[in-house]
């Protein structure tokens, strides 16, 4: 899946003047940020996580299509899509979302949406988004809590631990 956002993003750099791409090792999907955690809270943050998943089983998506946020005319987020046609993915950033919201963070007010980040883009502007991804479908059996530092030229993430869904 990487390699395939990998070659879709070579093909819109062309194409997108302005952004900020993600490279190919930090192309992930975002369940919940929960911002500045202070290092005696990771403990408890991994408990709930781990309790979060227990009642989840292993599930497919599939790459869907580039969109941008807000919109295409005044992009601030270029983005490639998950379809997931089982609910897997909201059913886990429900879950995951819940578990935060009782540890005190807060919760996205917006509706969720599997995505996976390509670009930012400083100054809204708009873009054409008219590459098309391989529909590579992909099995997804854990998550993982990532920390992640902020950095030049791009941030750095060190996955913490993970959390297997029930088999």
């Amino acid at each position: 899946m990487k390699d395939e956002l990998a070659r879709a993003i070579a093909l819109l750099e062309r194409h997108v003047a302005g952004a900020r791409w993600v490279p190919k090792e930090n192309l992930h999907l975002t369940l919940a940020f929960l911002g500045r955690v202070d290092d005696h809270r990771i403990s408890e943050i991994s408990t709930a996580t781990a309790e979060a998943v227990q009642g989840h089983v292993d599930f497919s998506v599939r790459l869907g299509e580039l969109g941008a946020f807000p919109s295409t005319r005044r992009a601030r987020v270029v983005w490639a899509g998950l379809d997931d046609p089982t609910q897997g993915i909201a059913g886990i950033a429900d879950s995951v979302g819940e578990s935060m919201q009782s540890l005190g963070f807060p919760r996205e007010k917006r509706a969720f949406e599997p995505h996976v980040t390509l670009a930012r883009i400083k100054a809204p502007h708009p873009v054409v988004l008219d590459e098309t991804l391989e529909p590579i479908s992909f099995a997804v059996g854990r998550i993982s809590l990532f920390e992640s530092r902020l950095g030049r030229p791009n941030a750095v993430y060190s996955e913490v631990t993970t959390f297997p869904f029930r088999r």
